[in-house]
């Protein structure tokens, strides 16, 4: 949620309904729901908390005496009723309860599972350091990690960079604090030809922070080819000088954020989802930008509509305008409209209504195009499933040339990225034999790129192992001991500037692994379902998608001129 509000739902339905002008002209509602001060909503919840807890423990504490006194008390209105009389030792009784029942809950927190997996964690650690070894070493083979060891980085590249011919089907989306340098690394680890994106880098940033500081924002490791850069702001003239940076570098395709729901964005910074508004301007940016990229293709990062300027007539206008008047071919379509009053971006990725079937248009009616499908697809089987089917006629209409996945990425990256190019791009074997692998390699890049960017005030190294760490924190979603793992962990992370200033991610990983069964590290792409009773796991296997028979349509493919809405409800509208 931004800082500055929070959500309160209405339970009538007819409480979903805003008339377009609500979406502009006030902050109070939207869409039928009433904003509050995030610190009045924040010091509600925990007020009733508190009472109910109060409330509880009385009640409790009331039984128990009237029990000693002869008094029964079966429910809250007798509990008001009868007047009972406590004593000094009474009160100590029930504030020894009290105590016990916080003590159960810290039990409850500290199991003994927990307990178990630290102090296998501690042995395997003690084990390996005798011994020499490392819980890092595969099991079989032998593992190459010398690149790792020492990354190449695009500010020093010596040749030409080649743009890459590998057709987009999967693409990781542009996300801040998340698509950085080590995220994209750990995802090039996982798969050589899904496209990464970078973080939205701002063009003012870029244009006025000082020349020794550039590479902070545009460098990258020349393994993560092929890769986009994204760039958000609405000034051409910054955006071209934004984008004559990215070309020593060697980027494969520079994106003009018109997406972003962010109140700092597309509020006070007047670009991203905003930008929708004004074609006219997005072209002439992107025009700019083309000028000074010195050949690297341009593209387009937009939704269906923004606040009450939701039509497809709109929508069509905006990609026919940046099509006839800049060289911008690349649109990638999330498929949700911006509603940029009152909501947060997280809200804006699952309230607006999902609209799969415009992007099918757009390719439909803009062939020299190429349109890729961004919302709410979150496993293979559901990328493969929009590759093949499209609620347009396939003899006479285009279809989309690849899928983008945002936060499922982060969320399971080892599910999503570790078989994606043998059975998504057709390749022989995936990069990665196992997670042990996985992190043996991403450990080696950790501790050779740790404090490139110098120290902090207080000398802890830029960057340092949180920022590490960060990537990898779902690298076990699903398998047994994660939650243990992810808290051994955060212990060590815990004040590691005071108590380990030399602190690294190889040590966390031989300190904290140890919890994590071997048959979990050791599996490769696609085994899941551990646990005592299937130590080897099972295999899951990927299904090709639903077929055109089964994949059910949410909405009819628009049409230009039938005043299609990306509204949910068309009676609604007006209300």
């Amino acid at each position: 949620m931004p800082r500055g509000w929070c959500v309160g739902f209405s339970s009538s339905s007819s409480s979903c309904s805003s008339s377009s002008r609500a979406f502009s002209t006030t902050r109070t509602t939207i869409l039928g729901r009433k904003f509050f001060p995030r610190a009045s909503a924040a010091k509600s919840n925990s007020f009733l908390l508190a009472a109910k807890k109060t409330r509880t423990a009385a009640f409790a504490a009331a039984k128990k005496r009237s029990a000693l006194s002869g008094i029964k008390t079966n429910n809250s209105s007798s509990f008001h009723s009868e007047k009972v009389v406590s004593t000094e030792e009474e009160d100590k009784e029930e504030k020894e309860e009290t105590k016990g029942g916080r003590d159960w809950t810290e039990k409850m927190v500290k199991s003994e599972n927990f307990e178990k997996g630290k102090a296998r964690a501690f042995e395997a650690y003690s084990r390996n350091n005798e011994s020499g070894g490392s819980i890092l070493t595969l099991k079989t083979g032998e593992l190459n990690l010398e690149e790792h060891v020492r990354p190449k980085w695009s500010r020093d590249r010596e040749t030409e960079n080649v743009p890459s011919t590998s057709r987009a089907l999967l693409s990781i989306a542009p996300m801040m604090e998340y698509t950085h340098n080590h995220f994209r690394y750990l995802c090039r680890l996982l798969s050589k030809r899904v496209w990464l994106w970078t973080e939205m880098e701002v063009d003012m940033t870029l244009k006025h922070v000082p020349a020794e500081l550039r590479n902070k924002y545009v460098d990258f490791t020349l393994n993560q080819h092929p890769l986009v850069m994204q760039l958000g702001g609405s000034d051409a003239d910054a955006l071209g000088f934004s984008a004559s940076l990215a070309k020593p570098h060697g980027y494969d395709e520079i994106n003009l954020n018109c997406g972003c729901p962010s109140e700092k964005v597309a509020g006070k910074g007047c670009f991203g989802a905003t930008l929708m508004r004004d074609p006219d301007l997005v072209a002439e940016c992107c025009a700019a930008m083309a000028k000074n990229a010195d050949g690297i293709p341009i593209s387009v990062k937009c939704r269906i509509g923004v606040d009450g300027n939701d039509s497809y007539d709109e929508l069509y206008r905006f990609v026919e305008t940046i099509a006839s008047k800049s060289p911008v071919r690349r649109f990638h379509v999330h498929c949700r409209k911006a509603l940029l009053n009152g909501i947060s971006p997280s809200q804006n990725r699952s309230i607006p209504p999902l609209r799969h079937e415009w992007v099918y248009a757009l390719a439909r009616d803009f062939p020299e195009c190429e349109f890729f499908l961004n919302g709410s697809v979150k496993t293979l089987e559901e990328v493969k499933t929009q590759l093949r089917c499209q609620p347009t006629d396939k003899a006479t209409a285009n279809t989309i040339k690849g899928v983008m996945i945002g936060r499922q990425a982060h969320a399971d990256p080892w599910g999503l990225l570790s078989r994606a190019d043998v059975e998504l791009f057709g390749e022989s074997e995936n990069p990665c034999k196992s997670r042990r692998d996985l992190l043996a390699k991403y450990a080696k890049y950790c501790d050779a790129t740790q404090g490139k960017n110098g120290t902090m005030k207080d000398g802890s190294p830029v960057p340092a192992p949180r920022h590490f760490m960060h990537s990898i924190q779902n690298i076990f979603a699903g398998c047994t001991n994660a939650k243990i793992w992810k808290r051994l962990v955060d212990d060590q992370l815990q004040g590691a500037r005071k108590k380990e200033p030399d602190l690294t991610v190889t040590k966390i990983m031989e300190r904290t692994l140890g919890c994590i069964p071997d048959e979990v590290l050791d599996a490769p792409p696609g085994y899941t379902n551990f646990g005592s009773d299937m130590p080897a796991g099972e295999y899951v296997p990927i299904g090709e998608g639903l077929s055109e028979d089964e994949k059910e349509w949410t909405s009819e493919v628009p049409v230009v001129g039938r005043n299609f809405l990306a509204r949910k409800d068309l009676d609604r509208i007006h209300s």
